[in-house]
This record gives C-alpha cells, structure tokens and sequence, in this order.
C-alpha cells in the first residue's frame, strides 16, 4: 500500500513539475525572443520622432518665406539609422528634405499621404510627425522594417476580455484537477492490476499446494503405516520440490512487478558473466535437482572474463528462469543447453547467451504470447518465468529471442552486446 501511494505521489509530482517546467521554458522563450528582438532592433522600434522633428528649425526671411534646417544633433539622430527626412507642407509639397533620395516624389496627394502614412512610400518604410507647418516624415532603408498596421473591433476586445479570465480559470482548475484525475486513474488501475496479480497467484499456486497437502496427507499415512525410509523420504521430496516451486513463483511474481513499476533496488554493476552463470546453474541443481535431466555448458574460452553491467541478482534470476522453465515444461526429462558464444550478425560480432533444451517445445499461441508486448498490469496466465526473462533483458537493454528447435525442443537467445 505504502509502495502504491509512493507511486501515485510520484506521478503528481511529476506532473506537477512538468507544469512548472513548461511555464519556465515558455517564459524562457520569450525571454530569449525579447533579447533577440532587442539585439537586432538597434533601436529602429523605437524612433524618437518627437526628439528628431524638434531638432528641425525655421526662420523666416526679409522676403516673407521661410527656410528650414535640421540641427547636427537631429541629423546626427538621422544619420544613426542610415535614413531621411523631409518636411510635408498642408498641401502636401515637400518643403524641405534631408538626404532624400532620387525616386522619392516631391509631392503627394491626400491618398498617397493616407497609404504611405499606414504602409510603406515605394518601399521605404516611413514614420510621421504632425508639427506646426505640416507633417515630418522620417523615413528608413528599405528592407529594415516590417510595417503593417493590426485592428480588431471592440466586439472582438470586449469577447477577449471576457474569454481570458475565463481560460485563465479553466487552465487553474485544469493544473488542479489533472494530478486528482491521474491519482484516481493510477488507484483504479492499480487495483485492476492487484486483482489480476492475485488471480495469476492463485492460478499457479494452486496445483503445487495440492500436491504439497497430498503429499504431507500421504506422508502422514506411511508414518503411521509403518512403510519403509525410503517411502517417506521420496514423499518428503516431492514435497520440497512442490514447496520450492512455490517459493520461485512468489519471488518471480514478486520480483517482475519491481521490474515493472520501478519499486525495487537495482545496481549497476560489473558482473562476471561466466561466473554468474556457473552460479546459477549451481544453485539449481542444488535444489533436489532430478537425475532425469541434464545441463551441458558450453562457454567459448575468449568469453571466459567477459563482463557485463547490471544487477548480478537478476541476472541470475533470468539464467535460473530459463533452466526452470525448460524443467518444467518437460516432465519427461531432457537435456538443457547452456551456452555463451559470439556470433556474427549481419556486420557486427554479438555475445549470445542462449538456452535451449530437446524436449517437447511450445505450441505457436505460446510463442506469440512470450513475443507479444509486455503490460505491466495483465499478468500472464502461462509462462511468468519468460515474462519476468525479458523484463530483466529489457531492464539491461539486451534483446531476447524465442523459437522453437529445428528438431524438437524450446531455444531462447539473449543478445548482450
């Protein structure tokens, strides 16, 4: 219980952090956007208009006319932006000019002024300044300026300010509610899985209990019949076979669902692969192991020091699964291959850890069922020790490979590297 809501805490941080990770990152956009902008602006954005047509003096000569100059400091402002100007009288004449070039007019009508005011004048972007004798017109290279003017209706500022409170909300309600909604998915699916675990336990726990309480009833009958040593000894045995099938299942069980739901502890380790094999296969036969089976290792000599990172426990469990599953599926007896090798495929050299034994195989539905993709919340209903070899495999990034033998029997190969 404790583990799941560890989960489910986990997945309200996540998410909230990845709210306040995607507001960071937008507003750091918009940050390197600004700078951006203001880096290549030089200031263009912003024209000081008011300052320049300030700078434009008139005096008045002993004939009644009057004449114009810019200041240094107003030419200077110019110059800074590679521009021109010019002075636009009430009826549209140029009066004076700075620097204007050649196929600018002298003279301009109400609709050019109106056009050349909101765009551009022959694709000159210009800004314009009302002052007392007419119009002061600033104008900038072509190609320096983007220049287009926006508009939107009141009905459509008065739906804006209306509607963004409303989305602001929704968004606030939406960051709240997500975590409640993903607790709630998270606490359902995780019973779903829960039910589906203890059906899969009580499905494989089933036959070996019944054949331990046989067992033990039948044992309890020869004690008391008088029958020989070696009748209770073999009855005993098959009890701890039974009892140990049992204990393999629960750790599979118990092991595949840390694997699947990131709860256990796993290292990252150097581990002597060669060795780790002999270990596993030592702790097998160990455990009452039948005479009507037998193990051939093969380990290729330039593989002998070869070492892998991962967990040496898992490890050993997926070698272990293997040799159980090959037992189990051949009651009959057979003989289990073990072998590390390299092999050429394709272009390149791979480590291949392979097991494989002559007994009876699996049908094609059960191969399909060990190739198909994992889901951490169906349990299968057959073959827990293939599903917990590859979610092992696929914890160390290795790549696993089932088929049956061309003659007879179950091959798996795990590709290392």
């Amino acid at each position: 219980m404790k583990s799941g809501m560890k989960s489910v805490e986990n997945i309200a941080k996540v998410f909230i952090i990845t709210v306040v990770m995607v507001t960071v990152l937008l507003a750091a956009d918009l940050l390197v956007l600004m700078l951006f902008a203001a880096r290549t602006d030089e200031g263009i954005t912003s024209l000081p208009l008011e300052e320049i047509s300030n700078q434009l003096q008139r005096t008045a000569g002993a004939d009644g006319s009057v004449h114009y100059s810019l200041s240094s400091q107003g030419r200077a402002l110019i110059d800074s932006f590679g521009g021109f100007g010019f002075l636009m009288d009430h009826v549209g004449s140029v009066v004076w000019s700075y620097r204007l070039p050649e196929d600018i007019p002298r003279c301009y009508t109400i609709r050019e002024i109106v056009q050349f005011t909101r765009y551009y004048l022959n694709d000159y972007p210009v800004f314009t300044h009302i002052v007392e004798d007419g119009v002061f017109v600033v104008g900038l290279p072509r190609q320096t300026v983007w220049k287009y003017q926006l508009y939107f209706s009141i009905k459509t500022m008065n739906m804006f300010s209306q509607i963004l409170p409303l989305l602001f909300l929704a968004n606030v309600v939406l960051v709240l509610a997500a975590p409640i909604i993903l607790i709630k998915r998270d606490a359902h699916r995780r019973e779903m899985q829960r039910t589906s675990w203890i059906a899969g336990i009580s499905h494989d726990i089933r036959t070996p209990l019944a054949l331990v309480i046989g067992y033990a009833d039948e044992l309890a009958h020869l004690t008391a019949g008088g029958m020989e040593a070696e009748e209770i000894a073999a009855r005993a045995q098959r009890i701890e076979q039974q009892a140990i099938r049992i204990k393999t299942l629960v750790t599979n069980l118990n092991t595949s669902n840390k694997l699947a739901y990131g709860m256990g502890v796993w290292h990252r380790e150097k581990v002597l692969l060669p060795a780790m094999m002999r270990e596993s296969i030592c702790d097998v036969l160990n455990q009452n192991f039948d005479e009507k089976y037998d193990i051939d290792v093969h380990i290729e000599e330039m593989l002998e020091s070869l070492y892998v990172k991962g967990d040496g426990e898992l490890i050993k469990r997926l070698i272990e699964n293997l040799i159980n599953n090959a037992i189990c599926h051949n009651p009959q007896g057979c003989t289990i291959k073990i072998s590390l090798t390299q092999q050429r495929i394709a272009l390149f050299h791979k480590t291949v850890l392979e097991v494989s034994d002559n007994g009876c195989g699996v049908s094609r539905k059960q191969l399909r069922a060990f190739r198909a993709a994992l889901h951490s919340d169906k349990l299968p209903e057959h073959g827990l020790g293939v599903r917990l070899v590859r979610q092992i495999a696929s914890f160390h990034h290795w790549r696993v490979s089932f088929c049956n033998n061309s003659d007879s029997g179950f091959c798996c190969k795990i590709y290392i590297q």
